[in-house]
């Protein structure tokens, strides 16, 4: 059993103490597709609390590119590329839009893992060369026990060969009696799944925008 399993087993036993687990916006009994879209385009981005309490974890590395050419890279690379995903955890199989474009605050999407379960993005911020931060939310899967939402960040910090990346993630939880469970989840496989996305993000960056040398 991996050690997801017993952390996905906690949250179904927890539900004696929360009660039914609410079901995410868009996906109630005889909702069409395009009713489902309507919702996701419409129903309000959390607002992220600036003094609540996160459970956080941070991955960072240095990149051979200059911010000002990573950044808007990263905004817009399809995630499929690089958040595979780990054994513990569900890669991303595509991402569907919700905006008419992606890349500014306000564009929104809906991410689809490769298990089925989805959620929602939103850009929040893109300071160009110095970081973008996004929110998700709307989880189908059984993390929306213990998560309202997740703040994600990168910063971008210029040095002399290039970049150096620092990506956060922020969980606001939903308290007792879950928060413990959150806290293990963050540190041992979402770390792992933070981890090997940084890793691809590192080679499929320099495979798209390293200079080709003769």
């Amino acid at each position: 059993m991996s050690r997801s399993a017993p952390f996905a087993l906690l949250f179904l036993a927890s539900g004696v103490f929360l009660g039914a687990c609410a079901t995410p916006v868009g996906y109630a009994s005889g909702t069409s597709s395009l009713e489902r879209d309507s919702l996701h385009r419409s129903t309000p981005a959390p607002t992220v609390e600036s003094q609540a309490r996160f459970v956080s974890h941070t991955v960072e590395a240095d990149i051979a590119l200059s911010p000002d050419r990573l950044l808007p890279w990263l905004v817009n690379v399809p995630l499929e590329r690089v958040l595979p995903g780990t054994e513990q955890l569900a890669g991303i199989e595509r991402t569907e839009a919700l905006s008419p474009t992606w890349g500014s605050p306000g564009a929104r999407r809906r991410v689809v893992l490769r298990d089925g379960n989805t959620s929602l993005e939103e850009l929040l911020v893109v300071e160009e060369g110095r970081r973008f931060q996004y929110v998700v939310w709307n989880f189908t899967n059984s993390s929306r026990r213990a998560v309202q939402y997740a703040v994600g960040e990168f910063h971008f910090t210029p040095t002399e060969t290039g970049t150096h990346l620092r990506w956060t993630y922020r969980f606001r939880g939903n308290g007792w009696p879950t928060e413990g469970f959150l806290e293990s989840f963050v540190e041992e496989d979402f770390a792992g799944y933070m981890r090997v996305g940084m890793e691809h993000i590192q080679a499929e960056a320099l495979r798209d925008l390293a200079p080709v040398t003769n």
